[in-house]
C-alpha cells in the first residue's frame, strides 16, 4: 500500500503486485465462465490493463487498470502476456490483460496456384517477410504480420512482384499475437 498526501489530507492508493499469470479466459473454460459471470453480476469487479504487443514481452512494468487500480507486474523471465490472461482473481475483483489492436498486413493466398507456383509462392513470401524480420500469424490461407504504416502494403506488393496474381495484400487492425514458433525480433 502506498500512502499519498494531497493538500494536507491523507489519501490511500492501493498498489497490487502481480508475480504470475493465473491462466487465460480464452483457454481455460472455468476462468472464462467465472469472468463472464463476474461481468454480468458486478461489472465493476472486472478490470483490464491495456498493453501493446511489444509490452507483452516485458516482465516488469507498472500500469493502471481501466477502473484505476495501480498494478505492478514483476513476472518470471520469459513470460509473454497474452490477450485474455488473468492476473488476479479475488471474490470482488478479476484483472485481465487486453492487448491493444495494431496495424497489420493480411496476405491472403488465392486458390489459383498451379505447377511450379505451388512451391515458388510460399518460398518467395517466406523469404520476403523473413528478410524484414517480421513475426507472423498463419490462419488457413492468410498470413498476418505487423506494419508501421499503410504505405508498407505497396512496398510488399513491389517486393513480391510476380506473385501478386496469386495473393491479395490488405491492411487491417487486429489484436496481433504471433504464432509462438514464428515470433522473431523485429527491425
Amino acid at each position: 500500500m502506498i500512502n499519498q498526501h494531497e493538500h494536507g489530507t491523507k489519501r490511500q492508493k492501493i498498489l497490487i503486485t502481480i508475480n504470475a499469470v493465473i491462466g487465460n479466459i480464452k483457454k481455460d473454460t472455468n476462468l472464462g465462465q467465472k469472468y463472464d459471470e463476474m461481468c454480468r453480476k458486478a461489472p465493476s469487479a472486472c478490470e483490464t490493463i491495456k498493453i501493446s504487443r511489444l509490452e507483452s514481452e516485458r516482465v516488469r512494468m507498472r500500469k493502471t487498470s481501466d477502473k484505476g487500480t495501480d498494478v505492478a507486474l514483476t513476472l518470471p523471465q520469459g513470460t509473454h502476456l497474452k490477450h485474455g490472461d488473468v492476473l488476479l482473481v479475488a471474490e470482488n475483483k478479476m484483472l485481465i490483460v487486453e492487448i491493444e489492436p495494431e496495424n497489420v498486413a493480411m496476405l491472403e493466398i488465392k486458390s489459383n496456384l498451379h505447377g511450379d507456383d505451388i512451391i515458388k509462392l510460399p518460398v518467395t513470401v517466406g523469404h520476403t517477410i523473413g528478410n524484414l524480420h517480421r513475426p507472423i500469424k498463419v490462419e488457413e490461407n492468410k498470413i498476418y504480420f505487423p506494419i508501421q504504416a499503410n504505405s508498407e502494403i505497396d512496398m510488399f506488393r513491389k517486393l513480391l512482384g510476380w506473385s501478386n496474381e496469386h495473393i491479395q495484400i490488405t491492411n487491417t487492425k487486429i489484436v496481433f499475437e504471433p504464432d509462438e514458433a514464428m515470433n522473431i525480433h523485429e527491425h
